[in-house]
């Protein structure tokens, strides 16, 4: 996820996100794009939230909210869940159940397939460059 590298670095880098959301908006015809800090991950890294948002009868519906999960040591994205709110759609690629890790590698397949496609959009989008200009 290069393209949310860019923008979290853009905006301060890793230490400045857990303390402070980023949302970025590149104008008219685009949702903006949230990403935030929820916590540590079921391997111990940092858990990212990288979202869309629109609103519908007062709720905020999730237009994707992907959740990753960021080992900076290994420079790794690793999905850990997706909401689609439209769709009804919730995935766990991994969860912790009991003591263990528990990995559900056709998710996880599929929503790297997704992250990929999605970074790549988002910088084409212009929301890299929005997040460079200063605010």
């Amino acid at each position: 996820m290069t393209s949310i590298r860019d923008i979290a670095e853009a905006r301060g880098g890793r230490d400045r996100l857990k303390a402070h959301p980023i949302k970025v908006e590149v104008g008219e015809g685009f949702m903006p794009l949230c990403i935030e800090y929820v916590g540590l991950g079921p391997r111990g890294g940092l858990l990212v939230s990288i979202a869309h948002y629109y609103e519908q009868h007062g709720d905020l519906m999730a237009d994707p909210d992907l959740v990753v999960e960021v080992i900076p040591q290994a420079g790794r994205w690793m999905p850990v869940s997706f909401q689609q709110d439209n769709l009804g759609l919730y995935q766990e690629a991994v969860s912790v159940e009991g003591e263990g890790l528990v990995v559900r590698p056709k998710v996880v397949h599929d929503l790297q397939e997704f992250m990929r496609a999605w970074d790549h959009n988002l910088r084409e989008q212009g929301f890299v460059d929005a997040a460079r200009k200063p605010t």
